[in-house]
């Protein structure tokens, strides 16, 4: 699915030598990329990728998306998202030849890139360390797992999860929602001060991704249920748009399982 793509010529040529082997290597992997302006692998069903691309839509930013169904485990057999990224993960991007992996540079990239406006990555260093901070903490926290190895695994493999792993996963992630409750969101408007950043693209897309348990992480912790609202009202249309797969899994009830949280 395309969305406004620009095309764009590959300048330059490289020539091997035996001296520069590796170097040549390099260029004959990247003379692999698609060079058509900005190129995003996705599955929507990853709330890293819906951050990536809420902040795209919210800011009008041409980009081509390549749909990698995760359920079909096409991130094994793509061979140009094997090419830019070894680890073979969603989201990864290609900019006209550029390769990058990891939904935290993917969106700081976007900013530096794009000239975003600067309350996504201010510049500023107190309040782009305030950013960078809850960036930093997401990926060993709040995004902990919870929701795979509780909901998706247990359900792909008729396997459950041990009771020893769910505690360790619940007790994760409700330190981590209280941690965004009273710390992250405590005096503040948003998770990285009073304007809405890339962390809390983060932050909220994580959270959205248990809907498909049919849970609600956000209730009864009041700083949370305000600002998931403040965040609706911001990236409205743009949030349903890149929920859809998520509404739909929860109306089919297909991760419902118990999460006390």
């Amino acid at each position: 699915r395309s969305h406004m793509s620009t095309a764009h010529a590959l300048s330059g040529v490289d020539t091997p030598s035996r001296n520069n082997q590796q170097v040549s290597n390099s260029h004959s992997r990247e003379r692999t990329l698609t060079m058509s302006g900005l190129k995003l692998f996705v599955d929507s069903m990853s709330p890293v990728c819906r951050a990536v691309l809420l902040l795209l839509k919210s800011n009008e930013v041409p980009y081509e998306e390549v749909f990698i169904d995760l359920s079909k485990g096409e991130e094994d057999t793509n061979e140009l998202l094997g090419a830019i990224n070894p680890n073979r993960r969603v989201p990864t991007m290609d900019d006209n030849g550029f390769g990058l992996f990891e939904s935290c540079a993917i969106l700081r990239y976007l900013c530096n890139k794009y000239s975003l406006e600067d309350h996504w990555y201010p510049k500023d260093i107190q309040a782009r360390s305030k950013v960078e901070e809850a960036l930093d903490w997401f990926p060993g926290n709040l995004r902990c797992g919870a929701f795979r190895f509780i909901g998706l695994i247990p359900k792909r493999t008729g396997k459950p999860v041990s009771d020893e792993k769910r505690t360790e996963l619940t007790t994760t992630l409700k330190n981590s929602l209280n941690m965004i409750e009273n710390y992250f969101l405590k005096g503040r408007k948003f998770v990285g001060g009073d304007n809405i950043s890339i962390a809390d693209l983060q932050f909220l897309c994580e959270v959205q991704q248990y809907l498909m348990m049919d849970k609600d992480l956000c209730k009864g912790r009041p700083n949370m249920e305000r600002w998931i609202l403040d965040c609706r009202q911001y990236l409205t249309p743009h949030l349903d748009e890149v929920n859809q797969k998520v509404y739909k899994i929860r109306e089919a009830g297909l991760f419902v399982v118990p999460l006390d949280v």
